[in-house]
C-alpha cells in the first residue's frame, strides 16, 4: 500500500531535536515503503510519493539547517539530491508516456519510460537508497548533528516555533524573490518560482498545528492550486524540449497562475500575524 507524506507535522510542545528527528523518522519511512513498491510495480504513483518524500526531506534539512552541523546539512542536501535525481527521469519518462498513450506516440514513449524504470531502480540500488533511512537516522542520533555555537545553541534550546517562523520567512522571501508579475516572469524563473513555493508549502504543511486557522488553510489551498497550473506548464514545456508536438492552448493555465500568485502575494504571509 502506498505511503503518503502530506500529513506529516510538527506537534506544538515538541523541542527542536524531537521535531527533527519526528519528521526525519516519518519522511524516511515513507520513503522505504514506497521504493519498496518500485521495485515491485510499474505504476507511477510509488516513484511519485518517494519523489514528494524526498522533497519533504530537503525541505527539513531547509527548516533546520540553523541548528545543524554544517558538514552533516550538506551530506543530506548532497545523498538526497543524487537519490532524487534518479526518481526525476522516471518520473519525467512516466509523464511522458501518460500523456501521450493515446497518440501515434504512445509506443515509444512507454517503451522509454520501460527503459527509465529500468536504469533507475540499478541506480538506485547502487546508491544504496534502501539504507538511506538507517544512514539518516543514525546521523540525527545522539548529539553529533547539533551546530557549534552559541546562537545556533539559542536556537536549539529555544521553542520550535522561532524556528519555524525563521524557516518560513526564507521561503516566503525566496519565492517573493521571483517577481510579482507572472507574465513577465522568464521559464527559468517560473521554474524557480514552483520550486520555491513547493518549498514553501511544505513547510507551511510541517507547521500546520503550530499556528492552525483559516487564514493559513486558505494560504495552503491557493498555494496547491497555483501548483497545479504550475506544474501543466513545466509538464507542457518538458513535453515541446522532448520534440513532441503539443497542440494545447496553455493561456488559461497561464492567466490562472497570474491570478493565484497575485493573490498570494496580496495576502502575505498569515504565520506573522498568526504568530503575533
Amino acid at each position: 500500500m502506498l505511503a503518503t507524506p502530506d500529513l506529516i507535522t510538527v506537534h506544538p510542545n515538541q523541542s527542536n531535536a524531537a521535531a527533527l528527528t519526528h519528521l526525519a523518522d516519518k519522511l524516511t519511512e515513507v520513503m522505504d515503503v514506497n521504493l519498496a513498491l518500485l521495485n515491485q510495480s510499474d505504476e507511477a504513483e510509488p516513484v511519485h510519493k518517494t519523489r514528494v518524500a524526498l522533497r519533504r526531506f530537503r525541505a527539513l534539512v531547509a527548516a533546520f539547517e540553523p541548528i545543524l552541523d554544517e558538514d552533516l546539512a550538506d551530506a543530506l542536501k548532497d545523498r538526497s539530491r543524487a537519490l532524487f535525481r534518479i526518481l526525476a527521469a522516471i518520473r519525467d519518462a512516466d509523464v511522458m508516456a501518460a500523456r501521450f498513450a493515446t497518440s501515434d506516440r504512445a509506443k515509444a514513449t512507454a517503451k522509454e519510460a520501460a527503459l527509465q524504470r529500468i536504469q533507475g531502480r540499478k541506480l538506485l540500488k547502487k546508491k544504496r537508497a534502501d539504507g538511506f533511512r538507517p544512514w539518516v537516522l543514525k546521523r540525527l542520533s545522539g548529539k553529533s548533528w547539533q551546530r557549534s555555537g552559541k546562537k545556533a545553541k539559542i536556537l536549539r534550546e529555544g521553542s520550535v516555533t522561532v524556528l519555524a517562523h525563521m524557516a518560513l520567512d526564507r521561503a516566503w522571501a525566496s519565492a517573493v524573490s521571483n517577481g510579482p508579475d507572472f507574465a513577465a516572469m522568464s521559464l527559468r524563473a517560473r521554474h524557480d518560482l514552483r520550486k520555491d513555493l513547493k518549498m514553501l508549502r511544505y513547510l507551511c504543511e510541517f507547521f500546520a498545528d503550530l499556528w492552525p486557522g483559516a487564514a493559513q488553510d486558505a494560504f495552503l489551498a491557493d498555494l496547491r492550486a497555483l501548483q497545479d497550473d504550475l506544474g501543466e506548464l513545466t509538464d507542457t514545456a518538458m513535453a515541446k524540449a522532448l520534440g513532441h508536438d503539443v497542440g494545447d492552448d496553455t493561456s488559461a493555465f497561464q492567466t490562472r497562475a497570474a491570478n493565484a500568485w497575485a493573490k498570494v502575494l496580496a495576502d502575505g504571509p498569515w504565520w506573522v500575524t498568526a504568530a503575533g
